[in-house]
């Protein structure tokens, strides 16, 4: 046998070796317990099903006075709270000016209820 012979032979040998067949057998030969192939569950055809009318409970909402009746009204400016003063800087540097950013505002809405609004405090530094 010559040496073209020999490497062709080894060349055959690992085709054969690598082919997708015996790979899988030589894998699953290697497994100690066999795989239990599952079957998909039986799905029904769509519209095989007549139709039924469907059925529901009701359920009424509880009933509430929540919620703020329009138009709201200030009542009072005096009551107002701020917020700690702050400096706000115009974007080129030469304007400034004090402000107190208001806190809480007391108002009534068309039912005479009183409506309490809390402002969240700015940030003491302007972008």
């Amino acid at each position: 046998m010559t040496l073209a012979d020999e490497r062709r032979a080894i060349g055959n040998g690992i085709t054969a070796a690598r082919q997708s067949q015996q790979l899988v057998s030589d894998l699953q030969s290697l497994e100690s317990q066999r795989r239990q192939i599952g079957a998909l569950n039986e799905l029904e055809r769509r519209g095989a099903r007549p139709a039924t009318p469907g059925r529901a409970v009701y359920k009424p909402q509880a009933a509430s006075s929540g919620g703020i009746a329009s138009p709201l009204q200030e009542s009072n400016f005096t009551e107002r709270t701020y917020h700690p003063e702050i400096e706000i800087k115009s974007t080129d540097g030469l304007l400034s000016w004090k402000v107190k950013p208001i806190h809480e505002v007391y108002m009534r809405d068309a039912n005479n209820a009183e409506v309490k609004m809390i402002y969240a405090q700015p940030p003491t530094e302007t972008p």
